[in-house]
């Protein structure tokens, strides 16, 4: 859940290119993508950021929304699918998703980086950070990847975000609040701002710079009303399997529990 239309104009009124931020029009090239993908996320987590951007539509030196003429999903590299190809080649880490939208009735393609976690995300295993607006080989700055180093040893999954540029009321839809205080033994506070406190105190919600806020990973797997509004989540969800007997060769039933673990555990036990 992105609120694409408010991210993008605040991105665009930025004076420069970030190492967390690349703007492009229509260069769908995909080893610079591939390269930039490894840049943006490795400079992500150099510049403690909660997300890097490639976006297409974009004048890479005014920032006006121009528009762009390709569809990332449709494009290919020989016989595969281009995001395939990338998979393929980037590290296993490299976490990112494409969204397409529309801004002043001109396609906008956004891709979404998440930060490298535990080590560096590596394109043709080749590490890439950003330095200004060029994206360079990480071993030809080896202070910067000194640094990078120090801060992936840090990185924990349950503080990266789960979900991000979200309202109070999305924030409430999402979670389930009533486990998160009756678990403490506490009362729910009736006013939402007083609810939010006590969650962004336990880091379930961050705080942005936006006015609005992001779900931790934590607060998601933990609290989520529905792991599947999570996407990279999803697949997190319990899996409960009865069997026959212990040679396991007879299922009577499964079925997958998609609440939060708090919730999720005591739904399991009545399975």
């Amino acid at each position: 859940m992105y609120n694409f239309d408010t991210l993008i104009k605040k991105l665009c009124s930025l004076p420069y290119e970030t190492p967390w931020l690349e703007f492009k029009h229509n260069n769908y090239d995909p080893d610079t993508i591939g390269k930039n993908i490894s840049a943006l996320a490795n400079s992500a987590t150099w510049q403690d950021q909660q997300f890097a951007y490639l976006i297409w539509g974009v004048n890479d030196k005014t920032h006006e929304i121009i528009g762009t003429d390709v569809d990332f999903l449709s494009l290919k590299k020989g016989n595969q699918d281009l995001e395939s190809w990338l998979r393929d080649l980037l590290s296993v880490n490299a976490n990112f998703e494409f969204y397409s939208t529309s801004i002043y009735e001109k396609k906008i393609g956004v891709l979404v980086i998440h930060p490298a976690i535990n080590t560096t995300v590596r394109f043709k295993k080749t590490e890439y950070i950003r330095i200004g607006s060029y994206t360079k080989p990480l071993s030809n700055y080896p202070r910067i990847q000194e640094q990078l180093w120090e801060k992936l040893q840090k990185v924990k999954f349950e503080d990266q975000i789960a979900l991000s540029d979200l309202s109070i009321e999305d924030i409430l839809s999402l979670l389930d609040i009533e486990p998160y205080f009756s678990l403490q033994n506490k009362r729910a506070p009736s006013k939402k701002k007083e609810i939010l406190h006590y969650l962004i105190e336990d880091k379930i919600v961050i705080p942005q710079n936006n006015s609005l806020y992001s779900i931790s990973n934590m607060g998601a797997i933990l609290f989520a009303k529905n792991l599947s509004s999570f996407n990279r989540l999803s697949r997190k969800a319990v899996r409960v399997v009865q069997y026959a007997d212990t040679s396991r060769f007879n299922m009577l039933k499964e079925d997958t529990i998609n609440f939060g673990y708090a919730l999720g555990f005591w739904l399991c036990t009545w399975f």
